[in-house]
């Protein structure tokens, strides 16, 4: 099976430069979702139907799908018919979809694809039940069978109370689909060559139709508005949160988090208001995040740290039973089991142009207010003032104290108790 990704509409209701479908839901374009699911369901190289923003979403998809411009907008069924090209044969089916719905899940599409497969049906369409059908095509039946799709501007005042509605996604089989396509005329409305279509062609021809329901309408929800894409970002995140939950991860109050696609958090863990987890993150069993909290995309928390109010954590790893508790910046840090990062502790990694690592040992104390200026190494137990200021290059050495602006590092270690 091959998949045609439906990316190159305007999105005039976003107002905005940025192509609708790089718009972000988590930390993740719209259109990043639609492929990532695809990947996972085996179709490596989708062939995507740009054409607004046609170079920043191309530039995005780099060398991972195969792009066909739609230069002119001409409807849903004119982007099919210019991707017919770049598919690879005639043969199979063809699964399509639009760009900006990143909420359907994955299990969903493994039902919907093995339910088309097993009817032997022409097409097949996945539709949803929704309270306020406005804006949607509305699914026709006769004599309850599936018989075709109306878009709204073009239906009656009959067929729009109609609740079940296109989510948009189809399976067709490919020679059948593009038979039909060549008979669609853009006699509606907005003068288009609608892919909906098709399927009351495919029907006057005895082919067979299925539509299948999304088990949960919120799945169905495309991104039209700003408003469209914080509902979005809403419902994904309480997918992400229950995931977690339901793990054996504590969210003191779940509605207040933020968390990214792909973050793994162990049992125990305790996750306070007003934090922000990014994709990828890892955080161990029985830690301790927020609240006012942000980690970054690339970091690693062990086992029984805690990172605390207002404390920034990017591309770090942070070992077991670290203490970051207050108002810190950790970024590009390899931090040591046991140490404790003081109050007011930064990390300057960025030189203005390019970043640097601080390592810091085992069981190191890092006075308030210090200041790594990368690279740096502290190495175990070790500890610096209160204030001090380290400057690149700087070492200290096993169980030695820095103090100072710049901080020198005395002869002296920790005295012994």
């Amino acid at each position: 099976m091959q998949a045609i990704v439906l990316a190159a509409g305007k999105g005039t209701r976003m107002k905005s430069q940025t192509p609708k479908v790089l718009h972000e839901a988590l930390g993740v374009p719209l259109l990043g979702h639609v492929l990532g699911h695809l990947r996972a369901l085996g179709m490596k190289k989708p062939v995507v139907v740009i054409g607004a923003g046609a170079e920043k979403v191309k530039e995005y998809l780099g060398q991972e799908s195969t792009t066909v411009l739609q230069a002119e907008q001409r409807g849903t069924g004119h982007a099919v018919m210019t991707a017919a090209r770049a598919l690879s044969d005639e043969q199979g089916d063809v699964l399509i979809w639009p760009g900006d719905m990143p909420l359907v899940r994955l299990e969903t599409l493994k039902s919907f694809l093995k339910k088309h497969r097993v009817s032997g049906a022409a097409a097949s369409v996945l539709a949803a039940m929704r309270d306020d059908p406005a804006g949607y095509g509305r699914i026709l039946r006769r004599e309850g069978r599936f018989c075709g799709i109306r878009e709204e501007l073009d239906a009656s005042p009959e067929e729009r109370r109609i609740r079940e509605v296109n989510t948009g996604i189809y399976v067709f089989d490919k020679r059948k689909l593009f038979a039909a396509l060549k008979r669609v005329r853009p006699h509606n409305k907005k003068n288009e060559i609608y892919l909906t279509d098709t399927i009351e062609i495919l029907e006057s021809q005895g082919e067979q139709l299925e539509s299948f329901p999304l088990a949960e309408s919120e799945e169905g929800q495309g991104v039209n508005s700003r408003a469209d894409l914080a509902e979005v970002v809403r419902r994904l995140n309480q997918r992400h949160i229950r995931a977690h939950l339901e793990a054996g991860v504590t969210f003191i109050q779940p509605e207040q988090s933020l968390i990214g696609a792909d973050v793994k958090i162990g049992q125990d863990t305790v996750i306070y208001p007003w934090t922000y987890i990014e994709n990828g993150v890892r955080i161990g069993v029985g830690c301790r995040i927020g609240p006012f909290a942000k980690i970054r995309s690339g970091t690693q928390i062990g086992d029984g740290s805690t990172i605390g109010s207002f404390v920034e954590v990017n591309r770090s790893r942070i070992g077991r039973g670290v203490s970051a508790k207050h108002l810190a910046y950790l970024g590009d840090a390899a931090v040591g089991d046991g140490t404790n990062i003081g109050a007011g502790t930064i990390t300057a990694n960025y030189d203005g142009k390019n970043k640097h690592q601080t390592v810091i040992g085992r069981k190191v104390l890092v006075g308030s207010d210090s200041i790594l200026i990368a690279p740096v190494r502290i190495c175990d137990e070790a500890r610096t003032g209160a204030g001090a200021v380290l400057t690149a290059g700087t070492v200290v050495d096993k169980g030695r104290l820095a103090v100072g602006v710049p901080a020198r590092v005395l002869n002296r270690g920790r005295k012994k108790q």
